[in-house]
């Protein structure tokens, strides 16, 4: 490994930049739900986009300059028309996507799934990937986990056929329509749930990587290739490319769902998806984004290291070190719009929130609407992207009726969330840590709280969740209960979301009588 050799004001600089500069790097680089990467370079720059289901704006993009270091820098669907989630299941909405960049533009295709008025897939584009995007051009087929890709003039279209092959031919992305029918040209090669194929040409040869085993613990990354994109294709004798499933005993599982990229200097790099099981098998936080240096054999078949198991450190890539500012944990709400990093539940309702009505905070109004119902009730959040993390948020609030609730929700899914509220109880004001698993209240225990601001406070470890209410000052914490993070796990719940931490307030089944005003919300990680 080369030494690198500094200049005492570059290594003091160095010493306090929010990243320091390491020979090696550690999986995974993109924490808390960010599944299903699909990624592109732009001359020096690189830009990666991931699923987000139910999650509104949909489909982020990041920012690297080293493959490393990741920024946030807009949503690819940030509005109801590219991405209508009304009334979209858990797990429902926004699919894994594929972007790419021809001619000057980006490209994302991707299928929303299950929404009301949703229309299965779209592409959109755009000359800067921050935004904005264009309205979605639908097209009239459901396959799910649809690619493009720009070669020989033209621009291919590869999706499974949901019966274990894939379907390729071309298309027009200004109107959606084909201009070369899909055709079978290829078959999955032996694991279940054949899909999140990516195609590329590479040399003379035509490529096509898709993942197998579904996205659980036999999740696996293979490949094929062609002379001709339409075939026949033959596999490659090395695979799976990528896959961690033959040691059961790694920190990383579920690993799959790749997509290939060639950097600067001729080295090819993965990204990925995987998970982080905790206590067992269960993982609570989400399918993370990881990162691999891929090789080529003689013969032209790439293969992640010697035995494809993703790692959990690499030396990194050769590229200059790129850190970007770090944010601050606490926001304080004194811009006129939202943190990229939070989300809405579903497609928001404007009454419903504003960082003008009470300049300095965000207000949530109630509404009648809770997470019983498949909408959007009063939600703001963000995913959860440390294992251990502290949450707070200071919130004033004055509940007139028992109905009435505000306060922080982890959110599992609809029917499984654990929630820490200020709401009313016999006449008192009482800061309750509610458990809601299995559609149903399991659990509750509160406290009374007197009269003013409030700070609420969760403190996340990976087996267990801590609440806590503290008085506005942020002193004299009081815990209100605990919960298991197995309970929210997707292999007790099911689904394919991880935990977010938000904001929210209803009035269930009647609106608040007041808005719940938070001052400031802070998510500290706590992750070495």
């Amino acid at each position: 490994m080369k030494k690198k050799l500094v200049s005492l004001a570059t290594f003091v600089a160095l010493a306090f930049s929010s990243v320091a500069e390491t020979e090696t790097f550690r999986n995974p680089i993109l924490t808390g739900m960010n599944p299903d990467p699909s990624i592109c370079r732009v001359g020096d720059d690189f830009y990666l986009v991931t699923s987000t289901f139910e999650y509104y704006p949909g489909l982020p993009i990041y920012h690297s300059k080293d493959l490393v270091n990741w920024r946030i820098i807009g949503h690819a669907l940030a509005t109801p028309q590219s991405n209508p989630l009304k009334g979209a299941g858990t797990s429902g909405g926004q699919y894994a996507p594929t972007l790419r960049y021809h001619d000057g533009m980006f490209y994302i295709i991707g299928t929303n799934y299950g929404g009301e008025g949703s229309h299965g897939i779209s592409i959109v584009s755009a000359k800067d990937p921050a935004g904005p995007w264009s309205d979605p051009v639908w097209m009239d087929q459901w396959w799910v986990d649809p690619s493009i890709d720009f070669y020989d003039g033209k621009t291919y279209y590869l999706s499974p056929d949901n019966a274990g092959g894939f379907l390729l031919g071309t298309v027009d992305v200004k109107t959606g329509k084909d201009i070369e029918a899909r055709r079978k040209v290829a078959s999955g090669l032996g694991g279940s749930s054949p899909e999140g194929p990516h195609f590329y040409k590479i040399g003379d040869y035509y490529y096509i990587m898709s993942a197998e085993g579904g996205t659980g613990y036999e999740h696996r990354e293979v490949i094929q290739r062609s002379w001709n994109p339409y075939g026949p294709y033959e596999p490659s004798p090395i695979n799976p490319v990528l896959s961690n499933m033959s040691v059961p005993d790694h920190p990383f599982q579920a690993i799959g769902h790749a997509d290939l990229v060639q950097l600067q200097d001729g080295s090819w790099w993965a990204v990925c998806l995987g998970i982080r099981p905790q206590n067992g098998k269960y993982q609570h936080i989400g399918r993370e984004t990881f990162l691999a240096p891929v090789t080529w054999t003689a013969d032209g078949w790439p293969k992640v290291g010697k035995d494809g198991v993703v790692k959990e450190e690499y030396e990194r890539p050769n590229l200059p070190w790129h850190p970007w500012a770090k944010e601050p944990a606490r926001d304080d709400f004194d811009s006129s719009k939202l943190n990229l990093h939070f989300n809405f539940l579903r497609n928001p309702y404007d009454k419903d929130w504003s960082l003008t009505a009470n300049p300095g905070y965000l207000r949530l109004n109630g509404s009648a609407l809770s997470f019983k119902q498949n909408d959007s009730p009063a939600f703001v959040g963000r995913r959860q992207t440390a294992l251990n993390a502290e949450i707070s948020a200071k919130m004033s609030f004055v509940p007139t009726a028992e109905n009435e609730e505000a306060g922080l929700v982890i959110r599992g899914n609809d029917k499984n969330h654990y929630d820490l509220l200020v709401t009313k109880r016999d006449g008192k004001r009482v800061a309750m840590m509610r458990k809601y698993l299995d559609d149903k209240e399991r659990e509750v225990k509160y406290v009374d709280v007197p009269e003013g601001d409030v700070v609420l406070n969760i403190v996340s470890t990976p087996g267990e969740y801590k609440f806590y209410v503290r008085n506005k000052d942020g002193k004299s914490p009081r815990l209100v209960g605990s919960a298991s993070t197995r309970d929210l796990s997707n292999e007790v719940i099911t689904g394919f979301t991880g935990v977010y931490i938000a904001m929210y307030a209803s009035g269930n089944g009647k609106a608040n009588t007041n808005p719940a005003d938070f001052d400031w919300f802070e998510f500290i990680e706590k992750d070495k």
